[in-house]
């Protein structure tokens, strides 16, 4: 995984560097998942995801906003992530974990737009990621 930590004011905020948009997917949702320490041990369920957005910034939120309901609403842990495929209005992806409501390092409330932009430099993508804790 690859991701760092950047300082925002009273949110988190993240910046990925991925050779390609499986790799950055599955590192913003893994950066999601650590943040939020709702790891497990135990890959009890197994969910296929599909998430549609209208280009690859909105696919992007609009995966790690099914990944935080996943988290919030139907208490999965994740064992797992694995990004299948990445269009530039889609992403398939494999959930691996289990239902259980161990709490949370970090309550994030929701996945934000601002100043969101994924750019193409030295051959590998790059983006920022804030999140509204």
């Amino acid at each position: 995984m690859s991701y760092t930590l950047i300082d925002h004011t009273a949110d988190i905020g993240i910046y990925l560097r991925s050779k390609d948009r499986v790799g950055l997917f599955e590192d913003a949702a893994l950066a999601l998942v650590e943040i939020m320490d709702v790891r497990s041990a135990e890959d009890l369920i197994r969910s296929e995801v599909r998430v549609e957005g209208i280009d690859l910034v909105d696919t992007l939120v609009r995966w790690l906003q099914e990944l935080l309901y996943l988290i919030e609403v139907r208490d999965l842990r994740v064992s797992s992530i694995k990004v299948l495929r990445v269009g530039d209005t889609f992403v398939d992806a494999m959930v691996a974990g289990e239902e259980t409501q161990t709490p949370y390092a970090v309550e994030i409330k929701a996945v934000t737009y601002h100043n969101l932009v994924i750019q193409e430099l030295d051959n590998c993508l790059e983006a920022t990621i804030i999140f509204d804790t």
